[in-house]
Order: C-alpha cells, then sequence, then structure tokens
C-alpha cells in the first residue's frame, strides 16, 4: 500500500482495490500591504499581513479502481465542508497545521448508458484555518509571521474606555481661555 496523502481520515493512495491517486496539488499565500496616508498632522502607516494558506487538490475518483460512486464521494465531501484537520502528504504535516475545506467541486463526470456515474474528477479547495472569531491569528509563531495583522491592538472592552488618551487629555487646549 503506498499512501501519498491524508487529510481527517481520507486517504490519497494506490493500493489493491483502492486507486485513488492525486491528479494534482498546488498551494499559496500571498502578502497584503494596506497603506494610509498622511492625514491632518498625524504620520502615514503602513500594516503589512500575511493572507491565509491556500490549499488545491483534485483527484479522478473511478467506480472500476475504488468501488465508489463518484456523486456520492461528492456528497460525502460536500457534507465535510467547514471540516478542519492536518494535512499530510508523503507521511509529514503538510504546510499550516490545521486546514478547512472550504470548497468542493465535481467535473468531468462520464456516465454509462443508464446514466451511473463511472468516473469523475473531484476537486477540493483547503484554507488555513484560524483560531480565533476575527478569523485572524494575531500572533506570530516561532519568530515567523502568523497569518493576520502583524500587530493588532487591544479594543475597548466596554463604551467607558472610549476616549482620548491621557496623553491627549494633557495636550488639550481649553476652546476659551477666558473661563
Amino acid at each position: 500500500m503506498s499512501v501519498q496523502a491524508e487529510w481527517s481520515g481520507f486517504y490519497w493512495e494506490v493500493a489493491p482495490g483502492a486507486v485513488r491517486p492525486l491528479g494534482g496539488l498546488s498551494a499559496g499565500q500571498s502578502l497584503q500591504v494596506e497603506r494610509n496616508e498622511d492625514k491632518e498632522g498625524e504620520p502615514a502607516t503602513q500594516v503589512v499581513s500575511r493572507e491565509l494558506m491556500t490549499l488545491d487538490v483534485d483527484y479522478v475518483c473511478a467506480r472500476a479502481a475504488t468501488g465508489e460512486d463518484p456523486y456520492e464521494k461528492f456528497e460525502d465531501w460536500r457534507w465535510m465542508l467547514g471540516t478542519y484537520a492536518p494535512f499530510y502528504l508523503g507521511g509529514k504535516k503538510f504546510g499550516c497545521d490545521l486546514w478547512m475545506l472550504k470548497d468542493v467541486q465535481l467535473s468531468d463526470m462520464a456516465l454509462d448508458n443508464l446514466g451511473r456515474a463511472l468516473s469523475a474528477t473531484i476537486s477540493l479547495s483547503f484554507e488555513e484555518y484560524a483560531e480565533d472569531e476575527s478569523g485572524l491569528k494575531a500572533e506570530s509563531t516561532s519568530g515567523r509571521l502568523g497569518a493576520g495583522l502583524m500587530e493588532q491592538r487591544k479594543l475597548a472592552e466596554t463604551a467607558l474606555g472610549v476616549g482620548p488618551s491621557q496623553s491627549q487629555r494633557a495636550g488639550k487646549m481649553p476652546s476659551n481661555p477666558g473661563m
């Protein structure tokens, strides 16, 4: 048995009775740069962040090679949308810690004369799983920039915390010095 890859208990492998090799695999990550211009005496700022990693996998599901109905396998994948797990390639963890299944596509379906699916290409799109509600990983790990913003400021927890800082209050001149 030769396992090429594994995700959440699903194996892409070449073995007797289960010929399910990877057809294609691509991964990527991009950098986002946001620039804010100088406004009324404030310095210009630049925020640099990494987008979440993406992973695309496709394979051919053939009834003759696996004994599985390609359309039923597509339905199984649809039910797994939103599931996250590590992705292993060649027995080693690939890319980030967890990958979430974001998209499932069925294409190139071949049918027999009774309309039964004989083979089809199933394409899966995964995205790096972000652990907090905002969809960002604000902390970097092992000195590398994590996905999300490089620096994340703490937000005010209540309306009482909103207002000028102590240094801003100290520098404010009264609007009418005669009062």
